[in-house]
């Protein structure tokens, strides 16, 4: 809508805070992973690919990833951060026939969570990198393997802002001082690249977000309801 309507000078994003003002959360993508392998009985297992096996060799570098990143002296900026570094995961994975045959699917979603300031475009160059490799080695074995990557989700990150409008208003409106940042991603970095100043700043603890019997407490649902009554009043 910008050029339709005024810009706005602020953009409040309401997750769970506990109504702290967050300035920062690391940044995101996600790559839904199709290994398609060659069926083979799985006593001429050389002479198939297992898209699974296959699927493995690429999961690893989640695993190589990490290892690298947590022993790495970290930034500044990252060090903010809990863990201080970008992680890679896998959290589902389904492929397979049957025990002796060599799996000619095999998928999985591989996601990496980037603290502000790492280059998210060679991040993703890395991961495509080493799925191409992978799959040259299928394809000597046989033609007819590939991998297929497709897009998930793409989520910027939040950095801090210098004398940040959206900042200001929600502590003004708090009298939190405190410097916080958080782990997860909201909208607000896609707010912040779009050129809007943006904190988050909303009632409840991440903690309980996706959880069995999600709730959020009374006094945090009152802490948010008179934060939305102060910010129409002081808007006003």
């Amino acid at each position: 809508m910008q050029g339709v309507v005024p810009k706005g000078g602020a953009v409040i994003v309401g997750e769970p805070s506990m109504m702290k003002a967050v300035t920062g959360h690391k940044g995101g993508q996600g790559f839904d992973t199709h290994v398609i392998g060659f069926e083979v009985h799985s006593s001429l297992l050389h002479t198939g690919v297992s898209a699974i096996l296959e699927g493995a060799k690429i999961i690893n570098f989640a695993n190589t990833c990490n290892a690298a990143n947590m022993a790495a002296t970290p930034s500044a900026l990252a060090a903010m951060f809990d863990p201080p570094f970008t992680t890679w995961h896998v959290g589902q994975i389904t492929g397979g026939t049957a025990h002796n045959i060599t799996a000619k699917s095999c998928r999985f979603s591989m996601d990496f969570r980037a603290v502000p300031g790492d280059d998210v475009a060679a991040l993703k160059q890395s991961y495509l990198t080493h799925v191409a490799k992978i799959e040259r080695g299928m394809q000597a074995i046989h033609r007819d393997t590939r991998i297929e990557i497709d897009a998930r989700f793409d989520v910027p990150p939040l950095k801090p802002e210098e004398d940040g409008e959206a900042e200001a208003l929600v502590r003004g409106i708090t009298g939190d001082n405190g410097v916080h940042v958080v782990s997860y991603g909201t909208e607000a970095g896609q707010f912040q690249a779009a050129g809007y100043s943006a904190v988050v700043c909303g009632p409840g603890d991440i903690a309980q977000a996706h959880q069995p019997n999600e709730f959020i407490t009374k006094q945090q649902f009152e802490a948010g309801h008179s934060f939305m009554r102060d910010l129409v009043a002081r808007l006003g």
